[in-house]
């Protein structure tokens, strides 16, 4: 069973969240509701939740805002948003999940199902403090994403390059070892989407730093530094250009 408050500024968003948690989701029991981040705080001092489906864009804090009240983090955050550019950044930052505006109820129903196996998972507190980590950072360097058994830690820092297997992500570091990211390539682009990380291929994303050679002939490919060569698609071409150029200024 799981303890839940909700933190949103429309009343009629609270209301309606609450009504499909308690009809679809009989595992989870609200606990109270609150009205901005600052009720928020209250709410969650006072009944200790294991989840906070939390508003994003609300007046005076943002939701975002929220976890730094809190020196030790021991609830999940579930983002719920109107706005998909901040479903991205929640999902940058490493957090069980987000649900969009309006709420798909198969969807909410999926978050609690990865909200109840997550809470049994050994370094529940390393996970949330690495939340609060990448929440009040510019830049995440540290990500923690899905996998069959369990998650994954990432470095940014060690990452080499990613590619499509299947519906997962087989993720390369930089001494060759592997790790499968049960989450799509089209959703961790979300996560590499800004530099040092592009896409050459519609099947790969690369470390801009860790490029050793970069062949811009008919077949044009980037050799990288552990020797692993990369073929780059030809609607990639300029764009990885353009990159390395910026990227080595």
């Amino acid at each position: 069973m799981l303890n839940a408050i909700i933190v949103d500024d429309e009343a009629r968003s609270r209301r309606i969240l609450q009504q499909f948690i308690q009809e679809y989701c009989p595992s989870v029991t609200v606990l109270a509701t609150a009205e901005d981040v600052l009720s928020g705080v209250k709410a969650i001092n006072t009944h200790q939740p294991d989840v906070v489906f939390l508003d994003i864009e609300m007046p005076n804090y943002s939701g975002f805002k929220l976890i730094e009240f809190f020196d030790d983090v021991d609830f999940e955050i579930v983002f719920t948003t109107a706005y998909e550019r901040y479903a991205i950044q929640a999902f940058r930052v490493s957090a069980v999940g987000y649900l969009l505006k309006p709420i798909d109820i198969d969807e909410l129903i999926d978050v609690v199902k990865r909200l109840e196996a997550m809470r049994s998972m050994p370094n529940l507190k390393e996970r949330l403090n690495n939340l609060k980590y990448n929440l009040n950072s510019d830049k995440p360097q540290r990500l923690v994403l899905p996998a069959q058994n369990g998650l994954l830690y990432v470095n940014l820092s060690e990452l080499n390059y990613i590619e499509s297997d299947g519906r997962y992500t087989r993720i390369h570091l930089i001494d060759k070892s592997t790790m499968t990211c049960t989450s799509s390539l089209k959703d961790c682009e979300l996560i590499f989407e800004q530099a040092p990380f592009i896409r050459i291929h519609r099947s790969c994303i690369i470390h801009l730093a860790y490029i050793k050679r970069y062949s811009k002939g008919r077949d044009s490919f980037v050799m990288m530094e552990n020797a692993v060569r990369l073929d780059v698609g030809k609607n990639y071409k300029d764009g990885l250009s353009e990159a390395v150029a910026l990227f080595l200024k």
